[in-house]
């Protein structure tokens, strides 16, 4: 098992070894300059000294003294240093002019040195202690008294001795050699230093950079660090990165299953579904095969939202899952691509077979009791079919084409199955077109509110503005009927209605028009799935009048009414406690309506205008618009008709006893500025 230390652990070895390094350098160098002391330095001390003592001598020869006067000038200079020894001995040639010492002769035999130098080689030797053998050459004016010789040759030996601690360094010597000895110490110091710290740190950490750099470019969250080190700090750290990359793995498998998957059923979601789709239509192509798509949406799924609560709805969504997959091969391809709407592929399956597949599915959801609480309930569903490539080759088409046939067996009593045909495509290719034509308006902020004016009938003055959606195309402006049918079938109305409203509400703050009403007309749907008080909330907290009611009316219309009855009956109540009112739009159109009087707490009734625009040459027309207004007045409801485009149908609605009155004969829908 491998060990590994710590930095704590790691700089104290490098600080320990550093200062084992410097000591030992330290030691070397001592010794160093002892020996440069012997070789050098008291070669220079102990040549001044015997030029010295030379001098001395010399001085004195020159003045004639005898060889015992010379000798006490020796012992003389002894005296002055105590530990040191000079002796000056004769050489043959003086010897043999001046006479001989039987001391220098004894020397001169049986010393080798002193016979070397008297050879003329100068001779420094000793370690505890120094001696130095200083030939004297003859020069020319030595010939002058030593006429037996000639320049070159030598004329004696001063043989100085004295111990090494009396040698003297020179302060110049000590402090530049005390500079080289801190230059190298420091050198040696950010050496190891550098070397250790490089090797243990450094390198590990560029290496923990490139694997991170490789996982980066190559996104793979398998790979794992591995370091080379000894370190427990660096180990640390490639154990927890590896750590959180596991856990960064398992956290992208999780996004991985959640952008492929339903969270709540399991099953595939519209992405993937859409992806499988593509794969089928290139795999059929090559193999020219028929395969089939099923549409399948939940008949009447809002009323069990709304009367068991949304709990309770995803345990059905999973039943339903239960049901659908167990009645379909391995290979068949189930996704939920929203809400209660439901998917499905069968490979390699024509039509016919395909409308087995779907009668089953039909039969066994109808069959099967769902429990909830502690009631029972039956669930049916609407089911449309297309089969590749009867109705198209590409994505979009099959789609929109299910997706109409569906629809279309919604509209043929529900809990049936109908089936895309070439009428359903060419359809489809016009929904598709059309809604990719909304969605650039919508991309491209080209969807615009234009305001109709609402008059009070009895004073003639401005009450307020039904804020309508137009799409800017150019110079042209297209009005909501010629695109508002496509937009709820592809679901993008609720998009619609958020930016009509916000940009109309902008409009209002900006003109500081708080004493006028505004009708805003938001689909159901758009109720239900939208957050729209916080927005009026918003809005209305620029209101300088600061009342109850926000002046804001929401148009419904009743023909949407009739399939959410009761939570439609939840949220007007819950709207109106913030000050927001309600308008039941198109009023008169369907046959029950006069029971939604009853139920909604509406604040307005607007009379359909196909009553109003005949009233003047239709008397069936006018009797339903006397009884409509009639009737909701009596419920304490304010009535608004539509389509009032000439002054003879103006007087016939004030004589019926109408509130107020919008169309062209007032002004025709425009922006404000």
């Amino acid at each position: 098992m491998q060990s590994y230390t710590t930095y704590k652990k790691l700089i104290a070895k490098t600080v320990i070894l550093s200062l084992v390094a410097s000591l030992s350098i330290a030691f070397l160098y001592g010794v160093y300059i002892k020996q440069r002391a012997i070789d050098e330095l008291a070669r220079v001390d102990a040549r001044k000294t015997s030029r010295m003592a030379f001098e001395a001598l010399y001085s004195a020869m020159e003045k004639g003294w005898s060889k015992q006067e010379l000798d006490a000038i020796i012992v003389r200079l002894n005296n002055v240093e105590p530990d040191m020894r000079i002796n000056a001995y004769r050489s043959p040639i003086v010897a043999e002019l001046f006479g001989d010492r039987i001391n220098d002769k004894k020397i001169r035999e049986h010393d080798p040195m002193v016979a070397r130098a008297m050879r003329g080689e100068e001779i420094l030797t000793g370690n505890d202690e120094i001696r130095y053998l200083y030939p004297i050459v003859v020069k020319q004016e030595c010939l002058i008294c030593h006429a037996n010789a000639k320049v070159g040759d030598i004329n004696g030996v001063i043989d100085v001795s004295y111990p090494v601690g009396n040698l003297k360094i020179s302060l110049t010597t000590m402090i530049n050699s005390f500079i080289v000895f801190f230059v190298i110490f420091t050198i040696i110091i950010f050496a190891i230093l550098y070397f250790r710290l490089n090797s243990l740190l450094v390198q590990p950490l560029k290496q923990f950079i490139g694997l991170i750099q490789e996982i980066i470019n190559k996104n793979d969250m398998a790979k794992r660090v591995s370091l080379k080190t000894k370190i427990l700090e660096v180990k640390n750290i490639e154990n927890y990165f590896n750590k959180m990359l596991d856990s960064i793995q398992d956290y992208y498998e999780k996004l991985q299953e959640l952008s492929d998957r339903d969270y709540l059923t399991g099953l595939y979601n519209r992405r993937k579904f859409e992806e499988f789709l593509s794969y089928e239509i290139g795999r059929s192509l090559r193999h020219q095969h028929k395969f089939t798509i099923i549409m399948i949406d939940l008949d009447n799924f809002k009323y069990i939202n709304d009367t068991y609560g949304h709990a309770s709805g995803d345990l059905v969504l999973k039943e339903v899952t239960e049901i659908f997959g167990s009645n379909l091969r391995n290979a068949d391809i189930l996704a939920r691509l929203g809400g209660d709407e439901f998917a499905v592929i069968l490979p390699e399956t024509p039509y016919e077979n395909g409308y087995a597949v779907v009668e089953k599915l039909r039969s066994q959801l109808e069959a099967t009791p769902i429990s909830l609480m502690f009631d029972q309930i039956t669930l049916t569903a609407s089911f449309g079919i297309a089969e590749y490539p009867e109705l198209g080759d590409s994505i979009e088409t099959l789609l929109t084409g299910s997706d109409i046939a569906m629809y279309k067996a919604k509209k043929a009593g529900k809990n049936t199955i109908a089936r895309a045909d070439q009428n359903d495509q060419e359809m489809a290719a016009e929904i598709q077109k059309k809604g990719e034509f909304i969605r650039h308006a919508i991309d491209e902020d080209r969807l615009e509110p234009f305001f109709q004016p609402i008059y009070n009938i009895r004073t003639n003055e401005l009450y307020g503005y039904e804020v309508l959606a137009r799409i800017r195309e150019g110079d042209r402006v297209m009005a909501a009927g010629q695109f508002i049918e496509i937009a709820e079938s592809l679901g993008l109305a609720t998009k619609i209605d958020q930016i009509i409203l916000s940009k109309g509400l902008e409009a209002r703050a900006k003109l500081m028009m708080w004493d006028k009403k505004f009708f805003f007309n938001l689909s159901t749907h758009s109720l239900f799935s939208g957050d729209y008080v916080s927005v009026i909330e918003a809005h209305n907290g620029q209101n300088l009048l600061k009342g109850e009611n926000t002046g804001i009316v929401i148009e419904i219309l009743e023909r949407e009414a009739i399939h959410n009855v009761k939570a439609l009956m939840e949220i007007i109540e819950e709207m109106k406690e913030k000050g927001i009112a309600f308008a039941l739009d198109d009023f008169g159109s369907g046959f029950s309506s006069f029971v939604y009087l009853k139920y909604f707490n509406t604040d307005y009734v607007k009379i359909d205008g196909e009553f109003v625009k005949n009233i003047t040459v239709n008397v069936k027309d006018r009797i339903f618009v006397k009884h409509i207004n009639q009737i909701a007045q009596e419920f304490g409801k304010k009535t608004i008709a539509e389509y009032v485009e000439d002054e003879e149908t103006l007087a016939i609605l004030k004589e019926l006893g109408v509130d107020y009155v919008q169309g062209y004969y007032f002004g025709q829908p425009h922006q404000l500025s």
